[in-house]
Parts: C-alpha cells; sequence; structure tokens
C-alpha cells in the first residue's frame, strides 16, 4: 500500500488538530503551566528515542538475528520490557530468546532461555544477569537452570555461572530403532 503525499499532508494537518485540542482540553482542566511541563516532556523523550531508538520503557522488545543473509532468523530475544541505561544498554524484564533451525519440513525451535531480567546490549546482542535464569528444549527432554549468565546471540554461545543444575529425560526424543544384524 502506498501513500500520496497528499494524504500525508492531510493525516499531518488531523494529527495537528488533535493535539491542538488536546492541548486546549488540558489547559482548560489543568492550567497552562501543565500543557507546558508536558510539551517539554514529550520534546525530551522525542529527542531520546531519535537518539537510542528507544524512549523511555519500551514494551514487547524483539531483536532478531539472521545469519549467512537467511530470510528467517535464527534466534529472537524478546522482552516484556526494556528500559535504557548507560552505554546503550537495556535493562529487560521477562527475557525469553528462541534459537531455531529452517529446514525443507519447517522451522523447529532448538531451546528457549529465560529470565527475570537481565542487561541487554542490542549493538552486540548479549544479554547478561546476575539472576536466575532457565534452559530448555520445548519438547522437555533438557531442563538447565542456573545463577548468572552470558548469552552471545551472534553466535548462540551461552555461559552459566553459578548453581547449575540440568535434568535430562527422553521425554519427546524420538529413539531410533536399532538396525537388525
Amino acid at each position: 500500500m502506498t501513500v500520496g503525499p497528499t494524504k500525508l499532508i492531510a493525516l499531518g494537518v488531523g494529527l495537528l488538530a488533535i493535539a491542538g485540542i488536546v492541548a486546549f482540553v488540558l489547559s482548560k482542566r489543568h492550567g497552562p503551566t501543565s500543557v507546558a511541563r508536558a510539551l517539554a516532556v514529550a520534546a525530551l523523550q522525542n529527542k531520546v528515542a531519535s537518539v537510542t531508538g528507544i524512549s523511555g520503557l519500551a514494551r514487547g522488545i524483539r531483536i532478531p538475528v539472521y545469519e549467512n543473509n537467511a530470510r528467517q532468523p535464527t534466534s529472537v530475544m524478546f522482552g516484556r520490557t526494556a528500559e535504557p541505561v548507560a552505554g546503550g544498554k537495556y535493562l529487560v524484564s521477562d527475557l525469553h530468546v528462541e534459537n531455531y533451525s529452517h529446514g525443507l519440513s519447517g522451522t523447529v525451535t532448538n531451546y528457549i532461555i529465560e529470565a527475570p531480567k537481565c542487561l541487554i546490549d542490542p549493538a552486540s546482542k548479549v544479554a547478561s544477569s546476575d539472576g536466575r535464569m532457565v534452559i530448555s528444549r520445548p519438547d522437555g527432554s533438557f531442563l538447565t537452570t542456573g545463577i548468572g549468565f552470558e548469552f552471545r546471540q551472534a553466535n548462540s554461545f551461552l555461559t552459566i555461572s553459578n548453581e547449575i543444575s540440568t535434568h535430562i529425560s527422553s521425554a519427546g526424543s524420538s529413539l531410533s530403532k536399532p538396525l537388525n544384524p
């Protein structure tokens, strides 16, 4: 769908009209100083968003990694919220990482990493935390928990620091039949 310049101008005029009405209503209800404060905060958030790409508290983040010009991601980091911190990094809540294999039979999720809170560096695609984490296979055949981790999404390299516990089961795994002699 393409949008011509006339439609864009009409949309811009409509948005300006709506913003003017909202400012008028706010000034009647709360006085002109609250409108000035709201506009200053909006301008500051806009500047932060233009520099970092995330304004204030972002919700529903998604950071995919594509390998070798692939059309589908080999790994995706998800988070419920992301709050900017120093150095271009973000404090993410409810981290959920999925790693995929793509083949003729479709897409398979190899493993899932979950952590309540972690620090993400989007530039280097690294997630780390000194808190609890879990890595598991979707079929339940493998589960590892630990405290403290670093996950390098670009090469799918995971380091778990402390209190590591691993559980392996045959649930969901397909065992091959022995060959006849």
